[in-house]
Formats: structure tokens, C-alpha cells, sequence
């Protein structure tokens, strides 16, 4: 890369702007929706260091991307990790065996997303406030893992908490949408 064009990169990050926003729909045993909220995110300092490190410094890319849904009224901070992520992820409270995969499309008009949702389904009565995205390290898509040495990219508090009956389904997206300014 020339120097040239490392000073423009740096000058395009300085105006750079990422925003996420994640769209949660509540449907109930029959697929009729209960609720739905678009909530803004908070991408923590270990994100924001991951989308430097991953696009400039030349670091290993994370290639799978997936849902942690939280069982507490938590407001995330810029200091969770995935170590320790401030809240308590729902293990036992959904059937699915493994964390729901965040399947992205390529990038367009400075946005990307899942086109299709990700989708838990009750096992028991249980209350979801909010949701990260992790991945990378070694159980990225197991259920409650703290310790696999991943990266949190992304989580968000729902402002009404989603309380979900046994066989109802709680549908995520996330959005990560970039602009300069």
C-alpha cells in the first residue's frame, strides 16, 4: 500500500460514522406477531478495536457472526467484552442447541445485514431484554460462553422487554449501517 493511500484511509476513518440497529419481532405459537422494536446499538471498545484490527491492521477476519440474546435488564457500556459481557445470556431458556448464526449478505449502499431473521423459540417461560452479537475464539456458537476468547461486535437493550411464552419466537436482525460525515 502506498503512503499515499494509507492517508487517505486514515482520512476516511476520521469522518467515518457505524451505526447498528437491530429489529426484534415477538411472535406468539401461531406466528402472529405480539411485538416488534427497532433499538439502537452500542458497539463496544472490543468491536470498534475488532473492525480496525480486521480492516487495516490485516488481522484474521471473523467469518461467523451469531445472536447471544440476555435474560437481565442490563443497559450495555463500551467496556463489555465477550469475557464479560455485563449481561446474562439465555442458555436453557430456548430450544435451539446452539446460538443463532447472524447470516449477512454482502455489503450494499453502506449497510449490511441478515436478509432472514434469526429465530429462538421459548422452551419455557422466559423474559429476553436485549442481545449481543459475538464471534470468533473457540465455542463462538455456544450458548453462554464466556471464556472461548471471541469478540463482542455489537449489543443493544430493548426499551420493553420481550416476554416470551413456552413455543413462542423471538426474530433478530442486525444492521450495521456506515456513513462519512
Amino acid at each position: 500500500m502506498k503512503v499515499y493511500d494509507l492517508m487517505e484511509m486514515r482520512k476516511f476513518i476520521a469522518s467515518a460514522f457505524l451505526h447498528g440497529r437491530w429489529h426484534f419481532v415477538h411472535r406468539d405459537i401461531y406466528g402472529n406477531i405480539v411485538d416488534e422494536e427497532w433499538v439502537d446499538n452500542i458497539i463496544p471498545n472490543e468491536g470498534i478495536d475488532y473492525i480496525l484490527n480486521a480492516a487495516i491492521h490485516g488481522d484474521t477476519q471473523i467469518s461467523a457472526w451469531y445472536f447471544a440474546p440476555f435474560t437481565n435488564n442490563y443497559t450495555p457500556t463500551s467496556g463489555d467484552t465477550y469475557a464479560s459481557p455485563g449481561y446474562t445470556e439465555a442458555t436453557t431458556q430456548y430450544s435451539e442447541s446452539n446460538r443463532q448464526e447472524w447470516v449477512e449478505g454482502a455489503a450494499s449502499s453502506q449497510q449490511i445485514t441478515n436478509s432472514s431473521a434469526a429465530t429462538i423459540t421459548a422452551s419455557t417461560d422466559v423474559t429476553i431484554y436485549g442481545a449481543g452479537l459475538v464471534g470468533g475464539g473457540t465455542a463462538p456458537s455456544t450458548k453462554g460462553d464466556t471464556t472461548g476468547g471471541g469478540t463482542l461486535l455489537a449489543s443493544a437493550a430493548l426499551s420493553s422487554a420481550k416476554s416470551l411464552s413456552n413455543g413462542e419466537t423471538l426474530d433478530m436482525t442486525y444492521t450495521i449501517s456506515g456513513s462519512s460525515s
